[in-house]
């Protein structure tokens, strides 16, 4: 082998090792900001002409959030616009995780399609104008998980939702 060739390899190895090196210092940066525990206060508003959570147009309303090692957080979904009034309602789900793949707490139902295994049905609902209040308790270590629920169809629901710490 001449020593055009062994130097070129040499730069290459350099350069490979310099990008692992920097992925495994700077990936670690992300997975710590999405365990942060943040306030959240915002409202998203929405329409659907379908209920069905796996149709893929499906608009999804959807919030991560991550509770602290040992801290008590409190999320509430305040339903300020229904339709069907009192008699309207919408399924909450969860993953156990922090997902954040959509725009402004929007997404649609093939966006979550490679999470769709673990994401879980709840006893949960948002029903008419009422509020869905749930606090999450943190363990000894923080924990990560992520709350959708299919805008209704028939009109527009518009939704508050607060995150905080109690």
């Amino acid at each position: 082998m001449n020593k055009k060739m062994a130097g070129l390899i040499v730069i290459v190895a350099v350069v490979i090792v310099g990008v692992l090196v920097s992925a495994l210092v700077v990936a670690p940066l992300f997975t710590l900001a999405q365990q942060t525990p943040k306030s959240l206060d915002f409202t998203v508003t929405g329409t659907n002409s379908c209920l069905r959570f796996l149709d893929a147009n499906v608009s999804l309303c959807y919030v991560p959030f991550t509770v602290g090692a040992n801290q008590n957080w409190q999320l509430t979904i305040n339903c300020t616009q229904m339709p069907g009034g009192a008699s309207g309602w919408t399924d909450l789900y969860i993953y156990n995780g922090y997902w954040d793949n959509g725009t402004n707490y929007k997404c649609t139902a093939e966006n979550v399609y490679p999470i769709l295994a673990n994401i879980q049905s709840t006893n949960w609902e948002i029903q008419g104008n009422t509020a869905f209040t749930e606090t999450f308790n943190g363990t000894t270590t923080s924990q990560s998980y992520t709350i959708f629920f299919v805008f209704p169809n028939g009109g527009q629901g518009t939704f508050h939702v607060t995150y905080q710490q109690i």
